[in-house]
Parts: C-alpha cells; sequence; structure tokens
C-alpha cells in the first residue's frame, strides 16, 4: 500500500510544535537517537516476557472499556486505561484515544505519555504479572479491544529523541504493519500472539483486523527503563 510519508510525518511534527511539545522535549529526559537504534534494530523487537492471553482475556472482562476517539464511534475500538494521570478508572479518559487527536484539538491543554505516570487497578490483574520489572517506570499505557473492522490509520507516535519508550503485545487476529523506505509502502509484519516486543513508533505504522475480540497491549515506559529493555530483548537468531 503506497502512502505519503512526508505528509504524515509533517502533520505530527506541527501538531507537537503548537502544543508546545518542543519546550517540553527541550526539558526532558530523552534517549538519544543513537541509543535509541541501538535497542530498536528492527520495528518489532522479541522479548522474553510472554502474557497469557487467555488468563489476560478472561480477567479484563470484569472492566468497562470505553469507546477510542470519540470522533471516530463507527469504528468497534475500546480503550482501558493502564497507566493514566490520576490512577483511576474514569468515565471519557482523554488517554483511551489517540493523543494526537487531543492535542489537535485541545492545544492550551495537551496531554504526552510523561503526564500520565499512575497506574490504576487494572495493572494489579495477575495475568500482567510479568510485567512487573517495568514498575516505577510506567507512563501513559491502555488495553484496547478491537472488534472485527477496527482501524489505525498510516501514524507515528513518537520522535527521535524520544521521551518515552513503547512496548507492545496482541493476541491472535491483528494484522500490523510498517513503512519500508526502500518499497515505500506499508509491509506487514508477523509477531507471536502472547510475546512483548519493543515496538518502534517512530516509524510510520498502521493496523486492522478482521475478527472480534482482539487485544493489545499499548504500553509506554521511561527512557530510563531502557537498561531493562536491553536485559529483555532476545538475542538476535543467526
Amino acid at each position: 500500500m503506497k502512502i505519503n510519508a512526508q505528509d504524515i510525518l509533517q502533520e505530527t511534527y506541527d501538531v507537537f510544535i503548537k502544543a508546545g511539545f518542543k519546550e517540553i522535549l527541550d526539558n526532558s529526559i530523552t534517549i538519544s537517537e543513537t541509543d535509541y537504534y541501538k535497542l530498536h534494530t528492527d520495528f518489532l523487537v522479541p522479548t522474553s516476557i510472554k502474557i497469557d492471553t487467555e488468563l489476560f482475556v478472561d480477567q479484563v472482562k470484569e472492566f468497562k472499556f470505553q469507546q477510542w476517539g470519540k470522533n471516530h464511534t463507527h469504528l468497534p475500538r475500546y480503550g482501558l486505561a493502564l497507566v493514566n494521570k490520576s490512577g483511576e478508572l474514569i468515565e471519557d479518559d482523554p488517554i483511551n484515544g489517540s493523543l494526537m487527536t487531543w492535542n489537535k484539538d485541545h492545544p492550551n491543554d495537551p496531554i504526552i505519555e510523561t503526564d500520565c505516570l499512575k497506574p490504576t487497578p487494572v495493572m494489579n490483574i495477575s495475568s500482567l504479572d510479568p510485567l512487573r520489572i517495568f514498575d516505577g517506570y510506567w507512563t501513559r499505557s491502555n488495553i484496547l479491544k478491537w472488534n472485527n473492522g477496527a482501524m489505525f490509520l498510516p501514524h507515528i507516535d513518537t520522535v527521535v529523541p524520544s521521551m518515552w519508550l513503547r512496548l507492545w503485545m496482541s493476541t491472535e487476529g491483528l494484522t500490523v504493519r510498517h513503512y519500508d523506505e526502500t518499497l515505500e509502502e506499508l509491509k506487514e509484519i508477523e509477531y507471536e500472539p502472547g510475546r512483548v516486543y519493543l515496538i518502534d513508533t517512530s516509524k510510520i505504522h498502521d493496523a486492522y483486523t478482521t475478527n472480534d475480540n482482539v487485544y493489545q497491549l499499548f504500553l509506554s515506559v521511561l527512557t530510563t527503563a531502557d537498561y531493562l529493555i536491553s536485559s529483555v530483548i532476545l538475542p538476535t537468531q543467526s
């Protein structure tokens, strides 16, 4: 699928600058471009962390998911906060939606990942125990639930140098793609359901599903957790 990568990047940078993020970036702890790409050797980098997806799906059923993106109610996408600003599950939580869209619509009240540091009660479910290594480093994180027809358009979630690092996991049934600069199009990526990956969201990517009840972990941690991520990245298979 051919896309206009430059337009996507430019729109994100424009929103970023208008919301005042350059000043925030200049005064934040970031990971350098060199160190970022030492970790991100591919779009998805597998770690040793695995989630029991059957237990996970069973446990999250007790929580109420919210529509992901109020302007896109036609899409069956739902979010549940793992780490937000209050540590409580609240109605109409802005983090259960695109912060790019929020910041575009609320340039005087921007939210970024590092504004969200408090785990909600959902983080206490036992299926997420393998993630405890990152306790104390969490920033804005969510669970996504998608049904048939849900999708994200091509986008990016950070710029490099970055103020956060992103981890990701999905159950079966999701198609995820990233922009291949050589091919100038989106390329489908293989993943292992339940495996937690370091994901390079500075690269343009999209996702969609034709299945129901597809769950994803959408996790952010502070850049100071880089040494922990290094410790769980699986060795490259030769």
